[in-house]
Formats: C-alpha cells, structure tokens, sequence
C-alpha cells in the first residue's frame, strides 16, 4: 500500500497536463488527456480540403482483392519461417495478451507446430484476432518540450508480440514481391536487405564531389513531414497494394491489420479508457 502511494506521488509529480489551461493533476484524468491528444493526431481533420475531396472520391471505389489463394506469398507459412521470424524478434516489453518474446522463444517443437497451424488457420479464414488491434501506449515526453503541453509526449505503442512475429512473416514475403517485380525504386535504401543509410551519404558524397570538380552548386531538400504515421491515409496504403498487383490474404491481412485499431494508455498502474 505504501509502495502504490509512493508510485502515485511520483507520478502526480511527473505528469502534470494543463488543458484549456485548467491543470489536470489526477493520474486517471491525465492518462485520459494524452489518449484524446493521441486519438485526435490520426483524425482526418489534419488532412487538408483539397486532400479530403480527393480522399472521399477515390474511396467510394471499392479495392477487390479476390483471389483464389494459389499465388506464392498466399501459401501456408512453413515452419521456416516461423523460427526465423521468431529468432530475428529482438526482446522488447510485452502487448497486451502478456505473450513475451522469451516465451516464444523457448516453446519446444511441438509448441510451435500448434503455433504454426493457429497462424495458418487465421491466414485461411482471413479472421484477425481483436487482441492484436489493441496496444497498450506509453507516452514518452519530448525532449526540450513543455511537459504540461499534452501535445508534447509521444506515444510508445506496445502490441502484441506473437502479432508481431506474424507481420514480420508477411513482410517478407511482401517485400520479396515487391523486389522479384521491382516495384520498389532503385534510390530508395530504408528497409531493404543489404541497404543502408550510408547508401544514401555515399551517394550525396558523390554528388559534392562531382560538383566540385565540374565547378557547380549541389542543392539538397531534406522533407520532414508531421505527424507523418499518424495521418497516413489507409486507403492510400490498400491502393498501393492493390496496384501493385497483390491480391488473396496477404492484402486482406492488411487491410484487417489497419480496421478498428484501438489503444489505451498506461500511468504506473492506471489504464486509460479506450481511444
């Protein structure tokens, strides 16, 4: 009891909000704030008019993504791909179902062969569990950022796990798509295998120097957009896939993967209402 009501303090004196400048010092109330701030950086209401016009007409087009299955990246996952999956995950803390990466790690084979055949049934039936459209949030304050601005935190989202383990499955398997049809530019080095950041230093290297020996000027524009994953537009991202070619479950997954995400955000031991 003593221990809670230490925490508690500690935290009172962490998190102040101010909001409409009333202060908000309960824990609760200020775990509720940053879930509303949290919530309203995805509305629509940032996308500009222009963009919302064009949002509007472009989704009144329904993307079909029929399939009857039989193309590679549709394919039941194998064992392979489960284990190699599992050993690329890096620990980190846990969604929450409560599944640890450290779990799944030591699961013995005949574990992991349920594991493998409870995946593939949800890749078969294309049903998405509702507890890996949900993500515990912690939020993080900004550095040189007002502390009592609930604006300034950003939100630290821990999902599940053995979801996790999943996307890394499909993203494979979609970025191996995309390169076998070179649907990805040839500049472009984030995300890839065998490519880096240095890529892309190298490359501004080369162009200085060649400037400096033909006697020119190198201008360089660095975008840094706001909000940039929080307002990605999840039409846009099914348009994309849809034309790229991509149909059956590895699309539909997606599209699951992106409906109905919902989050609540944790102070200590309080658990906000659902965003």
């Amino acid at each position: 009891m003593l221990l809670e009501k230490y925490q508690e303090r500690n935290l009172q004196q962490a998190f102040i909000i101010s909001l409409n400048n009333n202060e908000i010092t309960a824990i609760p109330d200020i775990a509720n704030t940053l879930g509303h701030t949290f919530s309203n950086n995805s509305s629509t209401q940032h996308y500009s008019d222009r963009f919302n016009a064009h949002r509007l007409l472009v989704e009144r087009h329904q993307l079909k993504f029929n399939s009857n299955n039989n193309e590679a990246y549709n394919s039941l996952f194998s064992m392979d791909e489960l284990s190699k999956a599992i050993t690329k995950s890096s620990d980190s803390a846990v969604g929450p179902d409560d599944v640890l990466y450290q779990m799944l790690k030591h699961l013995p084979e005949s574990a992991l062969s349920t594991l493998l055949h409870i995946i593939n049934k949800h890749w078969c039936s294309e049903s998405f569990p509702f507890i890996w459209q949900h993500a515990l949030v912690l939020p993080v304050p900004k550095a040189d950022k007002d502390k009592t601005d609930p604006c300034s935190y950003r939100p630290i989202a821990l999902t599940s796990c053995l979801c996790k383990i999943v996307e890394r499955m499909i993203n494979d398997r979609l970025v191996w798509y995309l390169e076998k049809h070179k649907l990805i530019t040839r500049v472009q080095s984030g995300f890839r295998q065998n490519r880096s950041t240095t890529d892309q230093l190298v490359r501004l290297e080369s162009f200085v120097r060649e400037a400096f020996i033909l006697r020119q000027h190198v201008f360089a524009v660095f975008f840094d957009l706001e909000k940039a994953y929080d307002t990605t537009w999840k039409h846009g991202i099914m348009k994309d896939l849809y034309d790229a070619g991509l149909t059956g479950r590895l699309p539909l997954f997606v599209q699951s993967f992106l409906q109905n995400r919902q989050f609540q955000v944790r102070l200590g031991s309080h658990i906000s209402d659902v965003f």
